[in-house]
């Protein structure tokens, strides 16, 4: 799955795709995220994606305009296979920072959260599975990670 210093994506619950992030990730692994998931995108199925940013220190500038670019560019796919993403972030700066790229794009590009706890972010996710007809796979997320 990769070393500590990784961005980790794991679909073994898909259609929810998880990703979570070490404490510092380089400019190339942000780059090989977005090849990810516009694979995902590719896919052309529907999914929900629980982000985890617990232990990330920072994004830099350019990193945030490359995260927002891409957001950007993906509107479209991104409205049509994405059911929500929800963030799980602690620290109150990241928060700040999410919620900034995200209301660069206005509307939004899809449903979003950003939580704190990890029994909220799961909550959300399976919720948001269940409110798109998913209960079998609502149920699963939430045995497996509830």
């Amino acid at each position: 799955m990769g070393s500590p210093t990784s961005i980790l994506v794991d679909d073994s619950l898909w259609p929810l795709l998880r990703v979570t992030f070490p404490r510092v990730i380089t400019n190339e692994q942000q780059d090989e995220l977005f090849a990810r998931i516009r694979s995902y995108l590719r896919r052309g199925e529907r999914f929900v994606s629980l982000v985890d940013i617990r232990q990330l220190q920072s994004f830099t500038f350019e990193q945030r305009e490359q995260q927002w670019l891409f957001l950007r560019q993906q509107t479209g796919p991104m409205r049509q296979w994405s059911m929500g993403i929800v963030a799980l972030i602690n620290s109150p700066t990241l928060a700040l920072m999410a919620r900034v790229i995200v209301h660069r794009i206005k509307p939004s590009v899809v449903p979003y959260s950003i939580l704190a706890s990890w029994p909220a972010a799961v909550s959300w996710a399976a919720d948001r599975l269940d409110n798109n007809g998913l209960v079998e796979h609502s149920q699963r997320v939430r045995l497996r990670l509830g």
